[in-house]
């Protein structure tokens, strides 16, 4: 019924620590335990696919810090 966890706190805490708020781990628990899996793998891939978002915005600027740094250093040289 866990997918594999010992325990729901055990699910719920590795949830958490992949950056799942409270909503999105008790709608997993909901499906697991309604035998919905797919549901389940659902709300993980959508909260996969935030995190990446959040991945690729931060990636941006990095780049854009990246340049005003790069132009900044070669005016003190």
């Amino acid at each position: 019924m866990l997918s594999g966890y010992q325990t729901e706190e055990e699910l719920i805490r590795n949830m958490a620590d992949a950056g799942c708020d409270e909503g999105t781990a008790a709608g997993v628990l909901i499906c697991l335990k309604q035998g919905q899996k797919k549901k389940g793998l659902l709300l993980l891939q959508r909260q996969r696919e935030r995190l990446l978002g959040a991945i690729h915005r931060n990636r941006s600027c990095i780049e854009y810090l990246d340049n005003i740094l790069d132009r900044m250093r070669k005016e003190c040289t």
